[in-house]
Order: structure tokens, then sequence, then C-alpha cells
């Protein structure tokens, strides 16, 4: 009876079990059943930002027919213009002096900023991200500005300027076809003696590119590099100033261009910055827009903020692989652009 008392009592005693339990409730291991959760602190990965050229082949071949419906608006265009009416009333051209010779300097100072411009893009370590969104832009401003040309056309805001003769019968195919290549020829400068077809005012081009080049060069560069940021300002405001002294467009043409090229810009970035405005749902009026689907498409791969990062580009490019046209088809499909 003794060996039967020591067996049924306790092996730890009650004090020594309270103490096990309060200091198994502070552990840091939460325990379930058998199984022990530790906590591992997460690995930060660095963010994936996949090249996808044939994307950015397809946003070349959209600006490039945005283009041409540019070129063909404006060869168009010249035959509606009315050649024999004097200028309009123009509250800040009728107080400007005139200066022949400032739309060469206002062109000149395209060319600069495109350039300076055309390096960021470039020397960017993502540079084929940008380069789709930029062709994305452009090509959209340059559709824009087609429908705006041809349905308003408006007398020359410079008198003096040398415009070919329009023609005396309706115009055809085959003289769109080479008015067109004649002005791409020239990049739709004057400066070279390429652009000789007038009636291109609302809106200016010119203002739509300076004010662009400025936007790209703020965007994707540090905030460390103000003084190139304040220079490409400075660069924008003189080539609109000069425009402007050389009668090269009318003051509302300047008005439409900087609204157009700046809201089109930060709506573009918008949806770019935000992924909630990447989905489909009932409160998000950007999928209302007609290019909204096609920024979706592009942006699918990009789910972090572009860093502003610069490399020496390559002058062997890799091997670039292109996608089945399965999977191509599949990708247009899941962003809507297929039926």
């Amino acid at each position: 009876m003794g060996d039967e008392f020591f067996q049924r009592q306790p092996l730890l005693t009650s004090d020594v079990t309270e103490e096990a339990l309060s200091l198994e409730e502070y552990s840091p291991r939460s325990r379930n059943g058998n199984a022990v959760k530790i906590d591992i602190p997460g690995v930060d990965r660095e963010p994936n930002f996949p090249r996808e050229r044939w994307k950015t082949f397809c946003a070349f071949i959209f600006v490039i027919l945005a283009f041409l419906c540019t070129t063909t608006s404006l060869s168009i265009t010249h035959e509606l213009r009315p050649a024999n009416s004097p200028p309009l009333p123009d509250l800040v051209l009728d107080n400007l002096p005139y200066y022949s010779f400032a739309l060469d300097v206002s062109e000149i100072l395209i060319m600069v900023i495109t350039t300076i411009c055309s390096v960021v893009v470039i020397c960017h370590k993502h540079r084929w991200i940008l380069i789709r969104r930029i062709c994305l832009i452009v090509g959209l401003l340059y559709i824009y500005r087609a429908l705006t040309m041809i349905v308003t056309a408006l007398p020359s805001a410079d008198t003096k300027y040398k415009c070919d003769p329009q023609l005396n019968h309706t115009i055809t195919a085959g003289e769109v076809v080479r008015r067109v290549v004649k002005i791409m020829s020239g990049f739709g400068l004057s400066i070279n003696g390429q652009h000789v077809y007038c009636g291109d005012f609302i809106f200016s081009g010119h203002t739509m590119i300076l004010i662009l080049c400025y936007l790209i060069i703020s965007e994707y560069t540090p905030k460390s590099l103000w003084y190139i940021h304040w220079s490409s300002f400075l660069i924008g405001l003189s080539g609109v100033i000069t425009l402007m002294l050389a009668r090269g467009h009318y003051s509302v043409d300047v008005i439409l261009a900087y609204f157009v090229t700046t809201r089109l810009w930060f709506m573009q970035h918008s949806v770019i910055m935000n992924i909630q405005l990447q989905q489909r749902h009932p409160s998000n009026h950007f999928t209302r827009i007609w290019w909204w689907r096609i920024l979706v498409w592009f942006e699918k791969n990009v789910r972090h903020p572009v860093p502003n990062q610069f490399e020496i580009p390559r002058l062997r490019p890799s091997k670039t692989t292109f996608p089945s046209l399965t999977a191509i088809n599949e990708q247009l499909a899941m962003a809507g652009l297929l039926c």
C-alpha cells in the first residue's frame, strides 16, 4: 500500500508546475499542439523590371502610325486653310515685336533639349520602360493634334512665312503621300526647308515637344541634378518665347499645347504610379479612357516605381528572346485588348 501511495503522487510539485506554466506563457515561441512557430525575418529582394523589348517595338509602331496621321492631316489642312485671309486678332502677338529669325532660334532650342532628353533616356538603366511610356504619350499627342488641326483651319499668323501654293484641284492620295514623305524627311521642322505646308496651328507642336522634353528630364533624373532641371526649363521657356516672337503660332495654340501635354502626362503617370488605377472597378474612371488598356498592358509587369539609375549602354546588345504568338495573344487577352 505504501508503493501505491508513492506512485499516485505527481512527479513535480505544484510550485514547480506553476512556474513552468508561467514561463511557457511568456515564451516568445507560440505553440500549436506539437508545432512550434518561429518568426524569421523576410529577405529583401531587388524589384524586377523586365525589359520586354517586343512591347517597346509595339510602342514604336504606335508612335510611327500617329506621326503618319499628323503629317497626313497637315497635307490635307494645307488645302483647307484660308490662304488669303489676314491673321486673326491676338492679344499677345499684337503687342510683341516681330523677328523672322526667331523661328530658327526656337527650333535650335528644340534640338538642344531633345538631345538632352535623348541622352537621359538612352543612359537610363530602365530605358526600355521609359521608351514605351514616351512613345505612348507622343503618339497620343500626335493623334489629338491631327484631329484639332484639320477640324479648324486658321489663317497663317505670319504673313511673311513662305508656304507652298495650294492646288487648283482636289488633292489626290499620291500627292498626300509625297507631302507626307517630304514632311517626315525634315522631322516636321522649318529650319531645314522641308516644312513648307501651313495650317498646323491648333495646337502648337513646337510647344508640345519643348514641354514634354522638360517633363521627361525632370521626372527621370535625380532631384540632385537641379541645374539640369532648371536649364531644361529655361530652354523650354525660351523656345516658346522665340516661337511667339516669330509669329509661329497663335497664343491659343501655345496655351492649348501646354494644357493638353501636361494633363495627359499627369494622367498617364498617375496610372503608372498607382496600382489601384490599373485595376478595373467602378470607382476607377480612368478605365473609360480609350488608351487606358494600352497603358496597363505596357505596365503590366512593372510593379514598382522605376528608380532613376544610369549606366553606359552596351554597344553589343544581348540576344533578345521574343515570346511566341500564343503568349502574346494571351497577354493581349488578359489586358482586354483582344475580344
